[in-house]
């Protein structure tokens, strides 16, 4: 089970449920390593959400940049979250990560319209010690100038996190 939690008795949340994920922010130089999904099982584990979205939504998901991110699993600490990212997303098994910065938001729900929506997201600045390669997951992945980036070029509302760290 993620972090991806709705209405529900059992865990007393807000009407807009939330959501609690983990990004690797890995930059070169003036650059960030974004990915671009393309269909693939994996996206599954990555971002559930995803069965929810109409076809025009999700087809709008792969043609729009990410950072390497996923949800944070029930019970998980979003440094194993982090080490998932890192090995299963990027297929990188050495990386040195920053101590995990948590940025949250509160904005209407896109999902429960009229309602309130909470995102708790664990931000780690990562350094790679090897490149990650091409992934069947991925249509791009590569490192994008920071001074060309603005919020529209990212999916699943990540352009308020690119706001929120201020590299853009």
């Amino acid at each position: 089970m993620c972090a991806l939690f709705g209405p529900s008795e059992r865990h007393h949340i807000v009407a807009g449920g939330f959501c609690i994920s983990v990004f690797a922010l890995v930059m070169k130089n003036d650059k960030v390593l974004l990915v671009r999904p393309q269909a693939n099982p994996k996206w599954e584990e990555w971002a559930p959400n995803w069965k929810l979205y109409e076809p025009e939504r999700l087809s709008s998901e792969y043609i729009k940049w990410r950072f390497p991110s996923s949800y944070v699993g029930e019970g998980e600490h979003p440094d194993e979250t982090l080490r998932r990212i890192a090995q299963g997303q990027l297929g990188v098994w050495t990386y040195r990560a920053g101590e995990g910065k948590l940025l949250n938001f509160y904005e209407p729900s896109r999902r429960y319209p009229g309602r309130m929506h909470w995102d708790y997201c664990f931000v780690y600045r990562v350094e790679l010690n090897e490149e990650p390669g091409p992934k069947p997951w991925f249509s791009a992945i590569e490192y994008v100038s920071v001074s060309r980036l603005i919020p529209a070029d990212f999916g699943s509302g990540q352009g308020e996190l690119l706001q929120a760290l201020r590299i853009a």
